[in-house]
């Protein structure tokens, strides 16, 4: 587990630091994703027994304005506003090849973005479910579960870890 989650931090990283000219505000960003990123634990994937409403519609990222909506939520976790800018615009680079081990996910609750995640996909160690989060609503929690229990349908390879919801 400990080669896929340093897989897909390379991954991500390399967004920013693979780029000709990132600008200082993505930098940021992409220090405040790390740090939050060292304190999230990771374990197996349990499969929920609860019944998951389908009150999300859940949406592959394929362009850029679909990036941007999973900025937009995934920056929910910091509470900063400045924080938030900076985690946007470093979120807001990733860029995606036809081989990506990453696929990122949005959710529409009621036809606004409301919850996002991604399934980043290692041929030799497995699939992790992460960066799972939503906006601050009165069912966040039951978006969160919902979001987790979609994408774990959508790993390709076992085993699955999935960050632990609290």
């Amino acid at each position: 587990m400990k080669q896929l989650i340093e897989r897909k931090s390379r991954w991500m990283a390399s967004h920013i630091t693979d780029a000709e000219f990132p600008t200082p505000l993505s930098e940021k960003g992409l220090a405040l994703y790390q740090d939050t990123q060292a304190t999230v634990e990771f374990g197996p994937y349990q499969a929920c027994d609860s019944s998951s409403s389908d009150s999300l519609s859940i949406y592959p990222v394929d362009c850029h304005p679909l990036t941007i909506r999973y900025a937009l939520v995934l920056a929910n976790r910091w509470q900063n506003n400045t924080d938030k800018e900076a985690v946007i615009e470093y979120l807001t680079q990733i860029m995606f090849e036809d081989n990506s081990p990453a696929q990122l996910y949005v959710g529409f609750f009621k036809g606004k973005p409301a919850a996002c995640g991604m399934v980043f996909n290692d041929n030799e160690h497995g699939s992790l479910i992460c960066d799972i989060a939503a906006i601050p609503l009165p069912n966040q929690q039951q978006l969160v579960a919902e979001m987790q229990q979609s994408l774990a349908t959508k790993a390709i390879n076992q085993p699955l870890y999935s960050e632990q919801l609290g």
